[in-house]
């Protein structure tokens, strides 16, 4: 039972937070649709655009918070970092061939977990992003004046409004911190078998 607790909720968690990031940028995805087939006026699309990112926002920081990063990406890591010391670099006891296979899938499982993670934040932000492009591109071809005057008031807003996706609130996703957290995982443990050699 405690090792379902440890392992099934936090895997539950992490799942939860990427389904409801990928229903909002579904949702952003089907206005940004929208805007370009003018099926709704500018101002019902804008007023939905406004809160889908709100939304996105209140699930970062709200819903997800600081116990959101310890739990979800922190324990990956230090799970990570447990499974490659303890397991497979310096193994305490003797490992079975069943065991070392078990390792390497459940160090892979929190590898996938956290690019994944990386990966959507990533896509939604462009999805995002995208807009003003979308935007731009509806103003070229409308010929109504006063609905052309909309998009350019929309267009001013997301000018200065560029979205960066932050995870929990806190932490901006991007690849290049996911690298670097990588680099610094990999120098660690570099570090930690050359004082084990060194003993």
């Amino acid at each position: 039972v405690e090792w379902l607790i440890s392992n099934i909720c936090p895997f539950v968690a992490l799942f939860e937070y990427i389904l409801l990031i990928l229903y909002i940028k579904w949702l952003v995805n089907k206005i940004n649709g929208h805007i370009m087939e003018g099926y709704s006026t500018i101002s019902t699309l804008r007023d939905m655009y406004l809160d889908v990112v709100e939304c996105l926002n209140n699930v970062n920081r709200s819903i997800y918070g600081l116990s959101g990063i310890v739990g979800l990406i922190g324990t990956n890591v230090v799970q990570i970092l447990n499974t490659l010391y303890r397991r497979l670099f310096f193994p305490t006891e003797n490992l079975d061939d069943v065991d070392m296979i078990t390792s390497l899938i459940e160090l892979s499982i929190k590898i996938i977990n956290i690019i994944l993670l990386y990966k959507i934040g990533h896509i939604t932000e462009k999805e995002v992003n995208r807009m003003s492009l979308v935007l731009h591109k509806r103003s070229v071809i409308e010929r109504n004046p006063r609905i052309k005057r909309q998009i350019k008031y929309f267009i001013l807003r997301r000018l200065h409004e560029h979205y960066r996706f932050e995870m929990y609130g806190m932490c901006q996703i991007n690849l290049r911190q996911l690298l670097t957290l990588s680099n610094k995982l990999c120098s660690y443990l570099v570090i930690q078998i050359l004082f084990k050699l060194n003993k």
